[in-house]
């Protein structure tokens, strides 16, 4: 018996997981094995901040893992790209997929908004921050 193919669901491409949370597959281990991979990047670099893949699986999108610095000499603000995962293994991806930008939203999640989530996802009936949608 042939079994029916279900088309893939697109993302938008100014998605955030926040944005994503009603279609993973697994929501709260997805965002908790995110949240794991930006207290590593954070740990490394004193910053994080995490973008969906757009290209890939709405149940389980690859995402991106960068972090700012300023810049000494201009005082600019620089974003700094540290690593792409597999959203389904949450595995590190090969280089040339970090390179891609078409692949990845231009909207990023900071460590701090990616906590509030899991918190809202882990206790749904809690009383929500004032500023939990911000950055």
């Amino acid at each position: 018996m042939a079994t029916k193919r279900v088309p893939p669901r697109p993302i938008a491409a100014d998605s955030t997981i926040a944005d994503m949370v009603d279609v993973l597959d697994r929501p709260i281990e997805y965002v908790r094995r995110v949240l794991e991979k930006l207290e590593r990047c954070k740990r490394a670099h004193g910053d994080a901040q995490v973008r969906v893949g757009v290209r890939s699986r709405a149940e389980c999108p690859n995402y991106l893992i960068e972090y700012v610095r300023e810049d000494s000499k201009t005082r600019e603000r620089v974003t700094h790209r540290d690593a792409a995962y597999s959203g389904s293994t949450h595995r590190e991806l090969a280089p040339h997929h970090v390179e891609e930008a078409r692949n990845w939203s231009p909207e990023e999640m900071n460590i701090t908004a990616v906590s509030a989530l899991i918190g809202r996802l882990r206790n749904p009936r809690a009383p929500s921050p004032r500023f939990a949608e911000e950055d």
